[in-house]
């Protein structure tokens, strides 16, 4: 599918969210939230970044491939209401995807452990600031 052309805003977003300029910071942006909230050392961090985002962007990156989230009307294409929902829909597609992913390792390693409500809160922080900057770049 060519970069961009037609699409629909949800896709624009998720072909944006692997753009080489953003993939980097928010990668250190989420390593930096994932050591933060979970406290884990430097190695288990990285294990748990590159496994949800393997899961996040993955996802999304073959919902763009193959075409499932659709080509775009031309008028649909600058409706603000129209990017807003794919805003919200992509960003709770990667805080509940990596969300989701990073407690089930989590529990595995240690049963009683939970989400605080802080913690997910600057997880879906994270993401909003990441989606923005996708936004920018769409």
């Amino acid at each position: 599918m060519p970069g961009g052309v037609g699409l629909s805003p949800l896709a624009e977003l998720f072909r944006a969210c692997l753009h080489p300029v953003l993939v980097p910071i928010v990668l250190f942006l989420h390593w930096w939230v994932i050591w933060f909230t979970i406290g884990r050392s430097f190695r288990p961090t990285v294990k748990l970044l590159l496994l949800a985002r393997l899961v996040s962007l993955g996802g999304g990156y073959a919902l763009y491939a193959t075409g499932a989230l659709g080509l775009s009307d031309s008028q649909l294409h600058g409706n603000t209401l129209a990017w807003l929902v794919a805003f919200v829909a992509a960003w709770l597609w990667f805080w509940n995807l990596e969300a989701a992913t990073i407690a089930w390792v989590m529990r595995r390693k240690r049963r009683s452990w939970q989400w605080k409500p802080y913690d997910l809160t600057v997880l879906g922080a994270s993401h909003a600031v990441y989606l923005l900057g996708a936004a920018l770049l769409a």
